[in-house]
C-alpha cells in the first residue's frame, strides 16, 4: 500500500483531497495532512511518504521552497494548485505532475497511476526543481527549458532547440538540432498539447514539427525540415498545415 501526505494550509482543501483519496484510490493505504508548511519537512520525515500532494501557495513557505527543505526526496511530489498559465507551464515544462483545484476525481486517479507506472522518476526531481525555478525567473515562457523524462535520466533543453517530434508507440522520439535525439517517457499527444503554442504544428498522428526548422511544404503531402528530414503530413491535415506555415 502506498503512504500519502497532504500539505495545505486550508483545511477543508486537505480534508476533501484526503476523503477523495479514500473513497477513490485504493491504492493509496495510508494518509496524513499537514496544514502549517513549517511542519512539512519534519512530517515527511516521519512518515516518508510515497506520494507528495503539495499546494504550492501558502503563508510562511510556499510549495516550492519545502520542496526545496528536502534533501532526499524520495517520493514524487503532485503539485495542487489554483494559479494561473504561467506557475502551469512553468511546471509542466520542468516534468512535475499537478491537480487544479478543486481536484477532479479522474485527475487525482490518474496521477497516481502515472506514480505507478514510474516510481523511479523520484530521483530526477532535485534537477527538475532548479528547472522550475529557473523558468518561474524567466521573463517570456518562450524561453522556459523543457524537462524530458528518459529511461537514463532527465534532459533539459529550450524548445527552440526540438526540430521535430515522432510518436513511438506510448513513447516519443524527440528530434533536436545537430542531430541529437532522446526517446521521451511521455506521449505524442502531451506534447502537442504542451508545445502547440509555441510554433509546433501537428502534421500528423505520429509527427510534431517546430515550424521555425520547417523548410516548406512538398506538392506530394510532405513537410520538408531544414536538415532535408521529410515528415509526413495527413490528407486531411494538410490545408490546415498550409494556412499555419504561411500564417
Amino acid at each position: 500500500m502506498l503512504k500519502a501526505l497532504i500539505v495545505d494550509d486550508e483545511q477543508r482543501a486537505s480534508d476533501m483531497l484526503q476523503l477523495m483519496i479514500e473513497r477513490f484510490v485504493p491504492e493509496i493505504g495510508r494518509i496524513w495532512c499537514c496544514n502549517d508548511a513549517r511542519q512539512a519537512a519534519g512530517m515527511i520525515h516521519e512518515h516518508k511518504p510515497d506520494l507528495l500532494f503539495l499546494d504550492i501557495r501558502m503563508p510562511y513557505l510556499d510549495g516550492f521552497e519545502v520542496l526545496s527543505q528536502i534533501r532526499d526526496r524520495r517520493f514524487k511530489a503532485i503539485f495542487t494548485t489554483a494559479h494561473h498559465e504561467y506557475t502551469l507551464q512553468a511546471i509542466r515544462f520542468s516534468a512535475f505532475d499537478y491537480l487544479l483545484k478543486p481536484v477532479d476525481v479522474q485527475e487525482l486517479i490518474n496521477a497516481v497511476q502515472r506514480y505507478i507506472a514510474s516510481r523511479d522518476e523520484w530521483a530526477y526531481q532535485p534537477e527538475q526543481l532548479r528547472n522550475m525555478l529557473a523558468n518561474l525567473q524567466a521573463s517570456d515562457p518562450g524561453q522556459f527549458r523543457l524537462a524530458v523524462p528518459t529511461r537514463d535520466g532527465v534532459h533539459f533543453f529550450l524548445p527552440a532547440e526540438i526540430v521535430r517530434l515522432e510518436a513511438m508507440g506510448a513513447y516519443t522520439q524527440i528530434h533536436l538540432s545537430g542531430g541529437r535525439q532522446h526517446l521521451a517517457s511521455k506521449s505524442l499527444g502531451e506534447y502537442d498539447d504542451l508545445l502547440g503554442p509555441y510554433g509546433f504544428i501537428r502534421t500528423h498522428k505520429s509527427h510534431l514539427v517546430n515550424r521555425v526548422h520547417v523548410s516548406y511544404l512538398s506538392h506530394d503531402g510532405f513537410v520538408v525540415m531544414r536538415d532535408n528530414t521529410r515528415v509526413e503530413v495527413a490528407r486531411r491535415r494538410r490545408e490546415e498545415v498550409g494556412a499555419m506555415l504561411r500564417g
